[in-house]
């Protein structure tokens, strides 16, 4: 997989990054292109749905990479069963088939049944003494996270542990039962690489929702971005601004006519906040406005699946503390 654009930060950020990688190397830490170009897209997990959406013991088919998959979310505190959407047989969908009273996903074309690991467990018009190792389906790793079906597309080795897999990307805030959320879920025909430069680009905020919110997360020359990439792993790359008015104050001594609003009016009289906006590749975007602690109440999270070339699975949750 080509690395989007959307990876590399524009070229006012990536000046920033040199002067961010010289001062690492000061610590025995040089960044470089290596950070991206090592990116393994099929080793991360990736969001496909809020469980709650999905039916129990039923297959669902479900897009990543322009690569179908049949998903099914068991009961019995089972975790999710997921493989390639495609019997080995006659290539027939696995999510137009059934589940068995064995917990297998039988095809629904000539009835082979398929186990968690993708091993063949029956073939109905063989005897029971065949052998039926080479007749395998492509499993995946799939788990259930905060809410969030999450799907791995590296196939997955059989009696594979899941201590050996990567961490599933997590908000601790939705962890913490004074948090509560609203998930939203969307199917975009935006590509992957546009949409996530969108979500991190606050400056369109003011203009193309007329929402002066986003002027609280926008730069200026008198209040720079300042971003940082820490290589990880996890890769993670965050900005950090002042959260108070820029770019509507700066209108205004220009003679313009911005809308105001109570968000710029209450910004003088709170405590100082920086807006951060976080993201955490390929998948996971979290942006609020924290202290000095690092304390926030509200944060938007955006988890973000690449469907296939210019389409893309958009969730997102509005994470709120309840007083």
């Amino acid at each position: 997989f080509a690395l989007p654009a959307a990876m590399l930060p524009p070229a006012s950020v990536r000046a920033r990054l040199v002067l961010c990688a010289a001062a690492s190397a000061s610590t025995g830490r040089q960044l470089t292109t290596d950070v991206y170009t090592s990116f393994d897209w099929r080793e991360h997990w990736y969001p496909m749905a809020w469980a709650r959406d999905l039916p129990t013991d039923a297959p669902t088919r479900l897009t990543l990479f322009d690569t179908d998959y049949a998903v099914v979310m068991r009961s019995g505190g089972r975790a999710p069963l997921a493989m390639r959407d495609a019997c080995p047989h006659r290539l027939a969908a696995l999510s137009e088939g059934r589940m068995t009273q064995q917990g297998w996903l039988q095809c629904a074309y000539h009835g082979w049944a398929f186990d968690a690991d993708g091993e063949c467990k029956a073939v109905p018009q063989l005897p029971e003494a065949v052998g039926l190792g080479s007749l395998c389906a492509t499993a995946v790793s799939a788990v259930v996270s905060q809410g969030i079906l999450w799907l791995r597309p590296t196939p997955t080795r059989a009696g594979a542990s899941a201590a050996t897999l990567p961490d599933v990307p997590r908000v601790p805030e939705m962890d913490d039962p004074a948090f509560h959320w609203s998930p939203v879920v969307r199917d975009l025909p935006i590509d992957y690489s546009l949409l996530v430069e969108n979500i991190l680009d606050p400056d369109h905020g003011l203009f193309a929702h007329q929402l002066p919110g986003f002027d609280l997360y926008t730069a200026t020359r008198a209040s720079p971005q300042a971003v940082r990439v820490s290589p990880g792993p996890p890769l993670q790359i965050e900005s950090r601004v002042a959260a108070k008015p820029k770019l509507v104050e700066t209108s205004s001594a220009s003679g313009f006519s911005p809308v105001r609003t109570a968000v710029g009016a209450a910004a003088d009289d709170t405590p100082a906040l920086t807006g951060t906006s976080t993201f955490f590749p390929p998948s996971l975007i979290v942006t609020c406005r924290r202290d000095a602690s690092g304390a926030t109440s509200f944060l938007t999270c955006f988890f973000l699946s690449p469907t296939g070339v210019g389409r893309t699975r958009f969730l997102s949750a509005g994470v709120g503390k309840i007083p």
